[in-house]
């Protein structure tokens, strides 16, 4: 090999790191952050016996995590998985806003398999998720 190809490789070897690094620590901004913590660790109104995080961890299928600043300023949490619903199996995506301090957040939207849910049906998740969280939990005692 010439000295022009080891030097092309080198080079190609150099970017292809940088860019790894670039991703991962995109990806790591967004998948790890105070917002995301204050839902995880937080509950939701009517729920206090379990986090957000048990709860959701039992009944969605690899759960998950990402955060991202609205265009309107809202710091959003979104949550995302497989999991049942109205006796159906699918993809859910759960949208929290967070205040900015971090410490309170509302539930404020939801989509199962590419449907929008109205409030009632979003309540009607988010009781069999809990459900699903104390069933399991009586399985294990």
């Amino acid at each position: 090999m010439s000295l022009g190809n080891h030097f092309r490789v080198f080079v190609c070897v150099v970017f292809m790191g940088v860019l790894v690094g670039y991703v991962y620590n995109t990806k790591k901004d967004v998948t790890d952050n105070e917002y995301i913590d204050a839902v995880k660790q937080g509950y939701l109104a009517n729920f206090t016996d379990v986090t957000v995080r048990d709860a959701f961890n039992y009944a969605f299928t690899e759960p998950y995590w990402r955060y991202y600043e609205a265009k309107t300023g809202q710091h959003v949490v979104e949550l995302s998985g497989e999991t049942s619903h109205a006796g159906e199996v699918g993809h859910a995506v759960l949208q929290f806003v967070v205040n900015e301090d971090a410490t309170e957040f509302t539930l404020f939207a939801m989509k199962f398999n590419d449907s929008v849910l109205d409030m009632e049906q979003r309540w009607t998740l988010v009781v069999t998720v809990y459900e699903t969280w104390q069933l399991k939990q009586l399985a294990y005692h």
